[in-house]
């Protein structure tokens, strides 16, 4: 698992805390303290056995006073928990008071008790530090079942009220989730109720949590609830869906906090088979946790906190509680526990292995020299062209058939085999590709570029100031197949505003899968951003779409592009481009005057206009409707693509260039990485079978590969000698003398 540390004094905290373990010792600071503000509660729910009587609870003046030692000692966090805190008339001076502490806080409440004026008293605490979670077992009845009647609408009424009261101050939105109990009543509309608590409520996650039982007994109040054995498949449905949502839906504004392995052993935590943590549990070591009653405790190793006491705040100070006596003994029953456990909030993986703090460690030194070697003159040798194409595939996974393109479609074919609804349900609605997604439905094990491959390359380029003409998100593929296309256009708009990498992302689709989304985030939120789509239309009606495409999808693929044209319309981005692309083939090339007169027409309908262009795909700026040639392997094909391609520039007015054939270096040495799903890196998008792989990304850096490596030098001397020793797919190859491909000017030879 990758450290989560990156400074010196990360990986210094993490070797004290592993030392700590070891040798059973305070030596280290806790994570957080936490403290029970209250065991009081309004409520009187079913599952809940937190809450009892305690004679003498904690005094404003004491809590402050944990607060204040909490700070002095240095810890990062303080958690205030109950109960339900809002019980407490006094609650909202601990939180302002904690919070000028610099302290940011996530209190959990039931949310019952927030009239207007006490939200009108948070409202004036910083929103920035103050964070909520509101414990909704999803739509009534069954929330309320649990719960008591009317609760449902009391904690969605006192949300509200706290919206409210912060909309009313000026604040910006505070940072709010949803807990919800998933049991045996609210499961069937657990994914619904994700969905409602996103769109209806506005909230910012939602985190999933199990019924509680001590062993294997199961408390007779919470009977009803628990999961039988006879519906653990629809259980192991819902889980699969949380983890497609959290994997690939979820994004800044909403997600599912908890860990895909938690969600995953919820499964095994309702067959008994859950085994201790998978992992060293640091109770002990990682929280320092007050009751009510002023008492220190922590787990004894048999999950009972109560049991494990070991000191008194009213009599001790927190560090003398965290270094004294009596809590080894409990620290030395956690490194013994052999109990299971479904919560890893005390796994603290990145002091696990010395070894792996060592690395870390390395890592950084390794990283400080080599920023230091790398002089300005080795910088240099990185050069950046106007014409180079950086090709990252997305996918490998065709989601049109065409005539003119050979990915194979059994690709197709293994990406949505065993999905038990047929995809055709994604045709008429995009969006239901989400729902496949999240559902299961889909086979993305292999095929899709690993989205912490693409950033790496990207900051690779960005730290070595290369800046690429296009990187393009497509070779032999549909890039909108990708199961987190979003989070990809999101993430590449904010790395280009922060350095720009390329003069264009370039976007080439078939556009079936084009959601209103992807339209509103590269036309609209990340509109001065130099995103270029390209459709791939080659169709002006129905007739004509069959005539590329082997499947009629002509209105879906309109409709499409009509959102986006509605969204350029409107947003009126300034660096959005579109590129309207029709292949001239036998059958298409007759038909290019009807493609520009529709395209240009329907446009114009949206007050947009477009340039005509018949060479290679279109740089600059503005829309273009590109009518391009295709680029097959044999000399036969080739000579017969020539003719369909100067077929339709006849059809369009346009005058057709002679063949230049005068001996060229082909630029693809020095122009056009293209990186393949599994991280392979080859010279050019001709070579899909990867005959002439140079590198992968997953060992070193594409630029250390591309252009300091020995082996891409001595090729560049080989090829500007016309010596093709070792790269039989070059010798005799074409592609040089197409007018899609990048050209070499003589004086960029030899850089």
């Amino acid at each position: 698992m990758a450290l989560d540390s990156r400074t010196v004094d990360d990986f210094r905290d993490d070797a004290l805390v592993y030392l700590s373990r070891a040798m059973n010792k305070g030596w280290s600071k806790p994570d957080w303290v936490s403290v029970n503000l209250t065991l009081k509660c309004n409520l009187a729910c079913t599952f809940c056995k937190t809450c009892y009587p305690v004679r003498h609870e904690l005094t404003t003046r004491e809590i402050k006073d944990i607060i204040d030692q909490t700070y002095s000692w240095g810890v990062q966090r303080f958690n205030p928990i109950g109960g339900e805190p809002f019980v407490r008339p006094d609650l909202e001076e601990i939180l302002a008071y904690a919070c000028e502490k610099d302290f940011t806080i996530t209190l959990t409440t039931n949310g019952t008790l927030i009239s207007p004026k006490r939200a009108a008293l948070i409202a004036q605490i910083p929103h920035n530090r103050l964070h909520f979670n509101f414990s909704i077992d999803g739509f009534n009845p069954w929330h309320d079942m649990g719960r008591g009647e009317g609760m449902f609408d009391k904690c969605v009424e006192g949300y509200r009220n706290l919206r409210a009261a912060d909309q009313a101050a000026g604040n910006p939105l505070r940072t709010t989730y949803i807990n919800g109990i998933v049991n045996a009543l609210n499961l069937e509309q657990m994914p619904d109720f994700i969905l409602w608590c996103r769109d209806e409520l506005g909230v910012q996650g939602i985190q999933l949590l199990n019924l509680f039982r001590h062993g294997n007994r199961i408390d007779p109040d919470v009977a009803k609830m628990w999961i039988p054995k006879d519906r653990l498949d629809e259980l192991d449905a819902f889980v699969d869906f949380a983890i497609g949502f959290k994997e690939h839906e979820a994004d800044d504004n909403f997600t599912i906090t908890n860990r895909v392995g938690d969600l995953r052993n919820m499964k095994k935590y309702y067959r008994d088979e859950l085994e201790p943590l998978d992992g060293k549990c640091y109770s002990g070591w990682k929280e320092l946790y007050v009751n009510a009653d002023g008492r220190a405790i922590m787990c004894d190793g048999k999950l009972d906190f109560l049991n494990g006491a070991f000191g008194d705040i009213r009599r001790d100070t927190l560090r003398e509680m965290w270094t004294g006596d009596e809590i080894s003994r409990l620290r030395q029953n956690v490194k013994n526990c052999t109990t299971p456990c479904i919560q890893d909030c005390y796994l603290r993986r990145r002091s696990d292995s010395a070894m792996r703090i060592a690395r870390g460690v390395s890592r950084l030194v390794y990283d400080e020299l080599r920023k230091r070697l790398v002089t300005p003159t080795s910088k240099g040798e990185v050069p950046s062209y106007d014409d180079s194409e950086l090709t990252l595939q997305l996918s490998d996974t065709p989601d049109l058939k065409t005539t003119w393109r050979t990915v194979p479609w059994e690709r197709h074919e293994r990406l949505t085999g065993e999905s038990p609804e047929p995809y055709s349900a994604v045709r008429e609605d995009p969006f239901r590709f989400y729902d496949f997604r999240n559902r299961g439905y889909l086979n993305f094990d292999r095929g899709f570029l690993d989205m912490d491959i693409m950033k790496s390359i990207v900051e690779d380029a960005q730290r070595n100031g290369v800046t690429y003409g296009s990187v393009v998100l497509a070779w032999q593929g549909e890039p909108l197949m990708h199961p987190q296309v979003e989070e990809i256009l999101r993430w590449l708009g904010d790395a280009w505003r922060k350095q720009p990498f390329a003069q264009q992302i370039v976007i080439p689709t078939g556009a079936a899968l084009l959601n209103h989304n992807y339209c509103k985030i590269t036309a609209g939120e990340y509109g001065d951003v130099p995103f270029t789509w390209v459709f791939e239309v080659d169709a002006h009606d129905k007739d004509s779409f069959l005539h590329t495409h082997e499947e009629q999808a002509w209105d879906r693929v309109l409709d499409n592009i009509n959102f986006m044209l509605h969204v350029v319309q409107e947003q009126k981005p300034s660096a959005t481009r579109l590129i309207f692309q029709h292949t001239a083939t036998e059958a298409s090339a007759p038909h290019a005057a009807a493609f520009r007169d529709f395209w240009a027409g329907h446009l114009g309908e949206y007050g947009l206009t477009a340039q005509v262009s018949a060479g290679g795909r279109p740089g600059g700026s503005g829309h273009h409707l590109w009518f391009k040639r295709t680029d097959p392997s044999d000399l036969e094909a080739i000579r017969a693509a020539r003719t369909h391609h100067a077929t339709s520039q006849q059809a369009l007015g346009l005058p057709v260039p002679d063949t230049d054939d005068a001996r060229r270096t082909c630029a693809a040495y020095w122009k056009t990485p293209t990186i393949s799903w599994d991280g392979k890196v080859v010279l050019c998008t001709v070579d899909t079978q990867q005959t002439l792989k140079i590198g992968d990304v997953h060992h070193d850096s594409l630029t250390d590969q591309w252009w300091r490596s020995p082996r891409m030098e001595q090729v560049r001397t080989q090829v500007q000698r016309e010596d093709f020793a070792g790269l039989n797919l070059c010798r005799g190859c074409n592609a040089p003398y197409s007018p899609n491909a990048c050209q070499m000017r003589p004086d960029q030879l030899g850089r």
